[in-house]
């Protein structure tokens, strides 16, 4: 009996480990599935991680093709089409912060260049008004020798010969209101005074001459001018970015035939014949100004260039007779002109920029009465550096400085502006 209680024990307990042997099973098959779900979870990680590198990997290439001035490729813009919602959202916060800051530096360069001060930078948001306060001093200096005779043979002239030194100095403080009638029109007015003082000396051959001088001064209203400016596009896709610019130039100025002139009845030397006892404050003729500015930021620089076209109206005169007789009316046509200028312009922080630029100028031949002046037609040109320096989010300083090339621009000028901006709405 004891062999066959044995047995019966030895039956019960087989189920035993049987369920112990199936229960590790299940654990083992429910530890592999847990692997294998971490596995395929990681494993979309990784490819979600890929993506998002790949993502940000072409926004780096976007942004270094911009700023290299560059627009966007198919291809650039394919990888950006990537179903990333998340990287996509960050990536377009961070393009138009860099956007927003790149135009931010770009209007900071343009406003301290002074060679485009005639015409306009960065347009005037709408609403906006900026009153531009302004002085500017120009220094004119000429040697002239005067020949009235003739020559024999080269060294032996008979006649008279004098030398002059025409010294001008004008002090020119303006007032220019601009107004931003929508984000791309803008009107704008400069209201100019002009002040100057200078001297003519004049000086005989010879040692025994003695140099005569006369100096004359101006305290006046200049030549009021009124304009606009329209942005034709907003420079995206690599396009730079296009202004148009009409002034109109009024003759409120004294003109250079309404100042009185030395003659031969008030003096009794001919080197004084001709010479005005006051200087002009305006031009003395109206004129339109129509222009196109071309602006190209390539950070943390803006290209720029300018090409103007000035119409000077024709009028009459009474021109002054240096020998004291009667003047005579004749109808005055002055040269046409184009200019153009170039340069560029860099920020050195976020709150100062530095501006260098050219400008030339070439004046067509005058004529008057129809008949057109031999030898009236000339070019000069201008050498410009600029710098301007943030005040406060709404005042800029600004200062110019230029160079004249050729014996028909002004030795030197300095400009200094303090653009303030206002809300007018």
């Amino acid at each position: 009996m004891a062999w066959l209680a044995l047995a019966v024990v030895g039956l019960g307990a087989a189920p035993a480990y049987a369920d112990s042997d199936s229960a590790s099973l299940d654990r083992l098959k429910a530890s592999v599935a847990a692997q294998q779900a971490k596995l395929q979870q990681e494993e979309l990680q990784l490819e979600q991680q890929s993506l998002e590198l790949d993502q940000q990997q072409s926004l780096l290439d976007h942004e270094m093709a911009t700023l290299r001035g560059a627009g966007d490729t198919d291809e650039k813009r394919a990888v950006q089409s990537k179903p990333v919602p998340e990287v996509q959202s960050v990536g377009a916060e961070q393009q138009q912060q860099q956007q927003q800051e790149q135009e931010r530096q770009t209007t900071v360069i343009l406003q301290s260049s002074t060679a485009l001060s005639g015409t306009s930078g960065v347009l005037t948001p709408k609403g906006q008004l900026v009153v531009d306060p302004a002085v500017e001093y120009d220094y004119w200096t000429q040697n002239q020798l005067n020949l009235n005779g003739f020559t024999i043979i080269p060294g032996i002239t008979l006649g008279n010969i004098y030398i002059s030194r025409v010294d001008q100095h004008y002090l020119m403080p303006s007032l220019t209101a601009r107004y931003g009638l929508t984000d791309r029109l803008e009107l704008n007015i400069k209201l100019p005074f002009v002040a100057g003082f200078g001297s003519t000396t004049a000086q005989q051959a010879g040692p025994s001459a003695q140099p005569l001088t006369t100096s004359p001064t101006a305290a006046y209203i200049g030549d009021v001018q009124l304009g606009a400016a329209y942005q034709f596009n907003s420079g995206a896709n690599g396009w730079p970015v296009l202004v148009g610019n009409l002034t109109f130039k009024t003759a409120t100025g004294r003109s250079p035939y309404d100042v009185p002139i030395y003659t031969a009845q008030n003096q009794s030397n001919a080197l004084l014949d001709g010479l005005p006892k006051q200087l002009p404050t305006g031009t003395g003729f109206y004129a339109l100004e129509p222009s196109l500015s071309v602006f190209y930021p390539t950070a943390p620089g803006v290209i720029f260039g300018n090409i103007q076209y000035i119409y000077n109206f024709s009028r009459s005169f009474t021109i002054a007779n240096p020998g004291g007789g009667p003047g005579s009316k004749d109808r005055l046509a002055p040269g046409m002109a184009i200019a153009a200028t170039f340069g560029l312009g860099f920020a050195l922080n976020d709150k100062t920029s530095m501006t260098l630029s050219y400008q030339e100028e070439h004046v067509f031949g005058a004529s008057v009465n129809g008949q057109s002046l031999a030898g009236s037609a000339y070019d000069f040109g201008t050498l410009n550096f600029g710098l301007g320096y943030q005040l406060s989010p709404r005042t800029n300083l600004n200062l110019g400085v230029g160079i004249g090339v050729g014996p028909y621009a002004p030795a030197a000028k300095i400009l200094i502006e303090i653009p303030i901006r206002f809300d007018a709405l």
